[in-house]
């Protein structure tokens, strides 16, 4: 069931539900592998508890649910929320689904482990408010439950990534105009989406992080342990790894 609360206006409001034909980019091998490595590295295990934010459509919280995971997921787009839910029932399993803003999120201490993946970080223009999500994701944790947050790396971002992008997916054409601001380390993009002759841009803003400032970041909202590794592999963070998994632990004692 998808439980709703007041969510906050931005520009995810349009671009979030142009934006699934995205999902069917990743292949089934992809997925399948992290989500060996969120069982692995945050230690879960059947009957524990996962917070999945922002879940998506449940590529990752379904096959975990599926291996007997309690799994709860939050959202700001309704139709990926009832995409996953829908998913669940056929699969019978059970999910807590809720629609809300990440910084919304008000779990004190319930869940085992928590994630947010695939780059649903650095939405807010004000940086208090993307540390104001991280934050909330940290106290949703009991003491000594493991958070993941796997997302685009910087330094690979500036060193290898073009200014444009164009691609197909089933039958709709995706193509991306980015700028990046110096200044804010924030991506700045138009989105076309080209579906039937009919032609829709939707603007996008992603603040990006070196690995250096997402410890930083870490420590500064309480996580202790904190590592961070550039493949499911474990190898390390460089310029040439585009994706990260920075993992922490939030302290036992308080």
């Amino acid at each position: 069931m998808v439980k709703a609360s007041n969510k906050d206006s931005g520009w995810w409001d349009d671009f979030f539900p142009a934006f699934r034909p995205v999902f069917d980019v990743v292949s089934r091998k992809v997925t399948a592998n992290h989500v060996r490595y969120v069982i692995k590295k945050l230690n879960l295990k059947p009957g524990g508890k996962f917070l999945d934010t922002a879940c998506g459509i449940g590529r990752i919280g379904l096959p975990l649910a599926k291996r007997g995971i309690r799994v709860t997921g939050f959202d700001i787009t309704q139709s990926y929320l009832d995409e996953f839910d829908a998913k669940a029932r056929r699969m019978g399993l059970t999910v807590d689904l809720h629609r809300a803003d990440m910084r919304r999120i008000n779990f004190d201490s319930e869940f085992d482990a928590a994630g947010n993946l695939w780059t649903s970080f650095g939405y807010f223009d004000k940086e208090s408010d993307n540390r104001l999500a991280l934050k909330k994701m940290y106290r949703t944790l009991k003491p000594g439950g493991r958070f993941m947050l796997h997302l685009m790396n910087r330094d690979w971002f500036v060193a290898k990534c073009e200014s444009t992008e164009l691609f197909e997916v089933k039958g709709t054409l995706i193509g991306q105009v980015r700028k990046f601001d110096y200044n804010r380390s924030v991506i700045n993009s138009t989105w076309y989406v080209i579906n039937d002759g009919e032609k829709r841009t939707f603007p996008m803003s992603l603040r990006l992080y070196s690995y250096h400032e997402l410890i930083a970041m870490f420590k500064s909202v309480g996580f202790v342990e904190i590592e961070g590794h550039g493949s499911v592999k474990d190898d390390p963070i460089t310029r040439d790894r585009g994706m990260m998994f920075i993992i922490g632990r939030r302290s036992k004692g308080k």
